[in-house]
């Protein structure tokens, strides 16, 4: 096929990604935001909890808890969000994340080095806890500048393309990490190779960042200096008044919160069971865990982003929220069933209730909050996952393998659900599907979009 030919679809293809498509004022931002996201997410997939899983299980012989501990790092994380909130009042936001983007690249390249032995595994504990912990302040200080570069009316849209670009490249990074592992001649260590390769990879990323430019930064920073209430800081007491005071935002993450739980209980569970029942080997495995519950999206976030920017975030909760029931509802067949084609459907569905909740995670709190009031609803917003980030995985080991439970003289035997742990966990959200649609039907009337 000539050269030309091909160029043409390519072209087309990537079209809808160019500045060109955003707002004039927001182009410099995205365009630089954009080469930053074709890079530093190589470094991100590395510390991928699922992916990060399976190499911990396979290669390191990591026990449930282990994996546990590393799928909940993510979430786990984010109950720190409500300190970075704190610790970035007053910084340039853009600085920032890069200095935490480098700690992550940093981290890289220790699970790099680890050797395959105990202290190996505890090295990349470590590292993988320190990783997300940096990332979970890059997230808070990215929606200000999402905020401040990108209009309502175009923040999904702008937002939805970068987030597409980043989970592209992570997914794509977790295929090429089980291909090598796979690789007979490379042995245990072909994971070492592409994280070195993300490491590089990642300062290119750093350095595309830097160059982004925060709309407003000097009014925004001068004011948030200038301003010692407690109303604009996300301070554990500041996040627990406004959870008081507004209802309808703290019925929200109690639906958040049901709904969330299990996404974040299901990937420890997940990655046993399909070791046990699949034995998958390293591709397959890092296919069905990691790339198509993060590469799905790239074809989802269009159609979520477009239903998010024409209405508020709780209408759109209750439609967006039954992919993730039938999500689990089809793992939980397949695992009954033993079908690895129907398991590769499941996957599929979550991938679809993924893209639209990389959305939602980002831009919800947005229609309750100002934009002084935003980062204490988005330090609400992460807290509460860190809260069932940092409980759902090892629940959702203890109901899937069992537990005895020994108080005192007394035990208390916990059995084993096996599979039938997806079918809870199914149950677990439609719960949060049911609560975002009664919220909806008593205070629907009153909610809107918000040009902040």
């Amino acid at each position: 096929m000539p050269l030309p030919s091909i160029a043409k679809p390519i072209a087309r293809l990537l079209r809808p990604f160019a500045p060109a498509s955003m707002p004039r004022m927001s182009r410099p931002a995205y365009r630089w935001e954009l080469a930053s996201a074709a890079c530093m997410p190589m470094a991100l997939a590395c510390v991928e909890g699922s992916t990060i899983g399976v190499i911990a299980q396979k290669t390191f012989g990591a026990d449930n808890l282990v994996i546990a501990l590393l799928t909940a790092a993510p979430a786990l994380s984010q109950i720190l969000s409500f300190l970075w909130a704190r610790i970035l009042h007053g910084i340039d936001r853009v600085r920032a994340i890069g200095t935490m983007q480098a700690y992550v690249v940093a981290c890289v390249i220790l699970i790099a080095l680890a050797p395959i032995s105990p202290f190996g595994e505890g090295l990349i504990v470590a590292a993988v806890l320190a990783a997300r912990s940096a990332m979970s302040g890059i997230m808070v200080a990215r929606a200000d500048v999402w905020r401040a570069n990108y209009p309502r009316n175009a923040r999904a849209r702008a937002t939805g393309k970068l987030s597409m670009v980043m989970t592209l490249v992570n997914s794509t990074s977790a295929l090429v990490i089980g291909t090598l592992m796979d690789i007979e001649q490379l042995g245990v260590n072909g994971f070492r190779y592409f994280y070195a390769l993300a490491a590089c990879m990642g300062l290119v990323g750093i350095w595309a960042f830097s160059h982004v430019r925060w709309r407003g930064r000097s009014a925004h920073i001068a004011t948030e200096r200038n301003d010692d209430s407690a109303q604009t800081h996300a301070t554990a007491r500041a996040m627990f008044n406004t959870l008081r005071a507004d209802r309808a935002y703290r019925r929200f993450m109690s639906a958040q919160f049901a709904l969330g739980f299990s996404n974040l209980a299901a990937t420890a569970p997940f990655i046993i069971a399909l070791e046990l029942i699949f034995a998958p080997s390293y591709t397959q495995a890092l296919l069905l865990t990691t790339v198509l519950p993060l590469l799905v999206p790239i074809l989802a976030i269009p159609m979520w982003a477009k239903l998010l920017d024409r209405m508020h975030i709780v209408q759109f909760r209750v439609y967006h929220s039954w992919s993730f029931v039938i999500a689990n509802v089809l793992i939980f067949l397949a695992f009954i069933t033993q079908s690895l084609p129907l398991m590769f459907l499941a996957r599929i569905a979550l991938g679809v209730g993924f893209g639209g909740g990389m959305l939602a995670w980002n831009l919800g709190h947005h229609d309750f909050a100002t934009r002084e009031t935003a980062p204490i609803y988005m330090g609400i917003h992460a807290t509460l996952t860190g809260v069932r980030g940092a409980i759902g995985p090892f629940i959702g080991v203890v109901l899937f393998s069992g537990a005895t439970i020994t108080i005192g003289a007394a035990h208390l035997e916990l059995p084993p659900l096996g599979a039938y742990t997806f079918a809870f966990f199914a149950a677990a959200s439609a719960v949060g599907a049911i609560m975002f649609a009664r919220l909806h039907a008593d205070i629907g009337q009153s909610l809107g979009p918000r040009a902040n």
